[in-house]
């Protein structure tokens, strides 16, 4: 490993803190090998530190006798500074000590497993600080690694104060007790650390500290003019969505940018909505890339001891669902019920995928626009036009006019996870054990209808093949003229699309899905199913996930957006239309014959002749008789 002038500055850091320490500790009996010792002091704290099971809760603060440094860099750039005896986890979710670790060795991150790049003992021990969480798996994140380590809005203000010169933070409640007491939890980190970091505190009042650096804090009620006059260079806003309705449009305007001024500014803002006001418009505007902010959920069942029982006991409490889903639920609008219940949506976000875009030659020569087209980075784009393959492509158009957007989702038929599949004790054929998965969508706001039309030919003619893909169009707009010039072509038949009827009295057929108020909500209502049972698997974290996290029941008694657009949402409501009718199980059964004998179609066979999928119990998951592990959701791709 070459020269690293970052570790090299790092070392002689820590050796001086090496000798600080040395002092610091004269009379104390140091031994690193001794656990009895490692304890230094202690102090309470009541705070929430992310893990990969969500948010959970840090009780105590610890101060650690020194241990010898070491430093441990992963291939996807992460790096942490421990002790020997820190405990990271591999990927199997196996505890695993650093000192054990190897180059290559893989190792938990919230990206995924990364296999170890650098690892060194630097021979020069310094304190440390553990955190005692309140969780029994204990595991947090520490630099993105999954480990003992993470922090909070409180933690960073404590670092922006420490580690700057002439600095400004602010913090706004909205009533003074909050604003007080988010004060205390920054005295308390203060407190806590050693002495050589703690800055000379020049004012200590209950809503004010001053330091010998020339950083300053303050704590206060919000109101229209609280930012004026002062220069903020961090400013924290917590329940920002319960400012006054007559002054946080003004407030916002006054105290912005004093704060944007500064090349070195930072803003955090929490709350829980409240209604579609200012805080609705800068969350919407992050989601969408639209301002500078990040946004960051964090639903009520990622905290720990938040379960169905919990739920339905606050539900109780406050009287309503309507009320939960405003305080708990996330939802901006608490007259709107949920589509999906919360733990179709926990599973969800546990799966969600950053999609990506790719080049395809085809579309590029075609002179189409494709930048907003996107794939799940396992799906295998190259061999989509293959034996054994079969796609749903579900259409909803738009104007073309920057307004509503023109979506295209693309699913893969697939048979379901196994696990699932051997859990299925009632079935007709084998229809019933697969189910799609979301491989690829675009969305787009100024697509016109040619572009359209040049779009969807390429993709069915020269990538998936025009005898794997099957149309789920809605016809509501502009439907009828994209059927008629998809059809008038000699490559297109009427099978490629799916057939519904477009009225309850209708006794024919039609090309596509025409909603009315009878079938929007029928089919609306069967999309909940089909999420349910694993028929429509969804993983699309960019625009799919966050549509559905919005898309209930309005005033008006018809489902849609909370909070801005549904026509993702509304894509998911077209398949369906495709599994209300014969056209799933014949694609279904038309894939079975192309499929080869592999372990979901032997499963299956087992299943429909009556032979049950055997489970051993000696193995974590549900095996096949022959011993083999079922599959994931990526085995699917």
């Amino acid at each position: 490993m070459r020269f690293s002038p970052r570790r090299f500055a790092k070392k002689l850091i820590l050796r001086a803190i090496n000798l600080l320490e040395k002092f610091e500790y004269r009379n104390f009996d140091l031994d690193q090998d001794d656990p009895s010792k490692k304890i230094i002091s202690e102090f309470d704290i009541d705070s929430f530190v992310l893990s990969d099971s969500g948010l959970v809760r840090a009780y105590k603060y610890l101060e650690t006798q020194p241990y010898d440094v070491w430093f441990l860099e992963l291939e996807n750039g992460d790096t942490l500074d421990c002790a020997d005896i820190h405990i990271l986890f591999d990927e199997n979710l196996k505890e695993v000590f650093v000192r054990d670790l190897r180059i290559g060795d893989l190792i938990q991150t919230k990206s995924g497993p990364s296999a170890v790049k650098y690892i060194e003992n630097t021979g020069i021990p310094v304190s440390m600080v553990d955190l005692s969480i309140d969780h029994s798996d204990h595991r947090y994140y520490t630099n993105n690694i999954l480990s003992h380590n993470s922090i909070t809005s409180s933690i960073i203000l404590v670092w922006y104060l420490l580690f700057n010169h002439d600095k400004n933070a602010m913090i706004l409640a909205n009533v003074g007790d909050t604003a007080e007491e988010l004060m205390d939890k920054i005295k308390s980190i203060i407190k806590g650390l050693p002495f050589f970091l703690k800055p000379g505190m020049l004012v200590n009042n209950v809503m004010s500290m001053r330091f010998d650096n020339g950083c300053r804090i303050l704590a206060k009620t919000t109101t229209k003019t609280s930012g004026i006059g002062f220069t903020i260079h961090f400013l924290y806003m917590d329940e920002f969505a319960h400012i006054n309705a007559n002054f946080i449009e003004a407030f916002f305007r006054s105290t912005y940018p004093t704060v944007s001024s500064s090349k070195v500014s930072r803003i955090i803002i929490t709350s829980t909505p409240n209604g579609m006001n200012k805080f609705y418009e800068l969350y919407q505007g992050a989601l969408k890339g639209e301002n500078s902010f990040n946004p960051i959920r964090v639903d009520w069942w990622q905290v720990p001891g938040r379960d169905e029982e919990w739920k339905q006991r606050e539900i109780g409490n406050l009287g309503s669902e309507e009320l939960f889903n405003q305080e708990y639920g996330n939802q901006f609008l608490s007259s709107s019920s949920l589509l999906l219940g919360s733990e179709e949506l926990r599973r969800i976000r546990a799966n969600e995928v950053e999609y990506v875009w790719r080049e395809i030659s085809e579309l590029h020569y075609g002179n189409v626009n494709y930048e907003n087209l996107i794939w799940h980075p396992k799906f295998d784009l190259d061999s989509s036009n293959e034996i054994g393959k079969k796609f749903v492509i579900s259409i909803d158009l738009s104007g073309g006019n920057k307004g509503d957007f023109t979506v295209i989702n693309i699913f893969k038929v697939s048979p379901l996870p196994k696990q699932i599949i051997e859990r299925i004790d009632e079935f007709e054929d084998e229809s019933d054990f697969f189910g799609l998965i979301q491989v690829g969508i675009l969305r787009d706001n100024e697509m016109k209808l040619e572009d359209v039309i040049k779009f969807i030919t390429i993709l069915c003619e020269n990538v998936f093949g025009v005898d794997r893909v099957k149309i789920a169009l809605e016809m509501n707009y502009k439907g009828e003229l994209l059927y008629d010039k998809l059809s008038s072509r000699d490559e297109f038949f009427d099978e490629m699309f799916l057939f519904t009827k477009h009225t309850e009295a209708a006794r024919n057929l039609n090309p596509g899905i025409k909603y009315n108020e009878k079938n929007k909500m029928k089919y609306c209502e069967m999309l909940r199913s089909l999420v349910r049972e694993y028929k429509v698997i969804v993983n699309e974290k960019k625009w799919t996930i966050p549509e559905l996290f919005t898309f209930g029941l309005n005033s008006r008694g018809t489902y849609s957006s909370q909070t801005g657009h549904d026509d993702v949402a509304m894509t998911l409501v077209n398949l369906s239309g495709l599994m209300d009718g014969y056209d799933f199980g014949q694609i279904v059964g038309d894939l079975f014959d192309e499929m080869d004998e592999n372990d979901y179609k032997s499963i299956i066979i087992r299943k429909i002749e009556g032979n049950n999928v055997f489970e051993d119990e000696s193995r974590k998951g549900p095996t096949t008789k022959d011993g083999k592990s079922y599959g994931s959701f990526n085995s699917l791709m």
